[in-house]
């Protein structure tokens, strides 16, 4: 049973408590559980929120993994003052790698300097 059918279960006995209630003349009971049908609803509100929010995160995490790169993936060299990567021809920012491990191609500047988007890092073949 998740938690909005225990919410929903709980709603529906606070609704039979008021009409039992109505036979008693105890102001204080009445008053209790119409606090309690407050209380109840809303925390059926917050469920159906956080299981929402809980949805959003779970299909962000599984985004992530596909894009993040393996934990076990490496440079495999240097061309200019970039990064290269295996079976792979373009030329990465090693100053987004290093801090972040984001592979940010560079662009071209001159025939000894790159440039990255992302950074702004001047690189240089030096």
């Amino acid at each position: 049973m998740d938690i909005i059918t225990t919410i929903s279960t709980s709603i529906t006995l606070a609704k039979r408590l008021r009409e039992i209630s109505k036979n008693i003349d105890d102001a204080e009971f009445k008053n209790l559980l119409a606090d309690l049908s407050s209380e109840l609803a809303d925390l059926k509100l917050e469920a159906a929120a956080l299981k929402e929010r809980i949805a959003a995160l779970q299909e962000e995490n599984a985004l992530l993994k596909q894009t993040s790169p393996p934990a076990d993936e490496k440079p495999v060299g240097r061309k200019w003052g970039c990064y290269q990567f295996e079976g792979d021809s373009v030329l990465y920012c090693p100053a987004c790698w290093d801090s972040k491990r984001k592979k940010s191609s560079t662009t071209r500047v001159s025939t000894r300097f790159r440039h990255c988007p992302v950074c702004n890092a001047p690189i240089g073949a030096g």
